[in-house]
């Protein structure tokens, strides 16, 4: 099968990469990543997967330009404003933000995908357990109706210790967050506390 595998961080890539690989599937990871913020925090990242992508030679997409704008589109405007600093920032969490998020980063990979003849399509997200995988599910699932694909669903949470452990002697990029501003500061409040 010729899948698209969205790729969120490289960390989380280690093992769908090696299991889809082990399955001798022909896979090609897939970068569209608009709710990484900030800049420097997306350019780790993506640094990060270019790095490995290199050492495991396996080829990716990258819809590189930075692009946070189409991420916060999905969201009411009075969640976010702007400070006198003119540094972003915002008021509230946006209810269903993952779910928004999980459906804007799905939908790209479905739309290339598609468009770029593969038969499937599945996301590194479904490794993490701090992710909703029965959205992810149920997402991917209506997307592959959607876009006359497959979506590959695999469980790979029981490999996520394992690829963490993997990816410190890797030396990669182990990031602190999940991506978003909203993330970032949830986290931050709870070192505050």
């Amino acid at each position: 099968m010729k899948i698209l595998l969205h790729i969120c961080c490289s960390n989380c890539a280690l093992y769908p990469v090696k299991i889809i690989q082990s399955e001798e599937h022909d896979f090609t990871g897939f970068w569209f990543n608009p709710n990484i913020h900030p800049f420097e925090e997306y350019d780790s990242r993506l640094s990060s997967l270019k790095r490995l992508s290199n050492k495991w030679k396996f080829d990716v997409i990258y819809m590189e330009e930075y692009s946070p704008e189409e991420y916060f589109r999905m969201f009411n405007s009075s969640y976010l404003h702007v400070s006198p600093l003119d540094k972003g920032g915002f008021r509230g969490v946006p209810p269903d933000r993952c779910k928004s998020c999980y459906r804007l980063r799905l939908e790209k990979t479905a739309e290339q995908a598609q468009q770029q003849g593969f038969d499937a399509f599945s996301t590194t997200l479904l490794i993490s357990p701090y992710q909703d995988f029965e959205q992810i599910s149920t997402t991917g699932k209506e997307l592959a109706e959607k876009y006359n694909l497959l979506f590959h669903l695999k469980d790979y949470r029981p490999h996520f210790r394992d690829a963490m452990a993997l990816s410190k002697e890797l030396g990669l990029y182990r990031q602190k967050y999940c991506g978003c501003i909203f993330s970032r500061e949830e986290r931050n409040r709870k070192k505050v506390r």
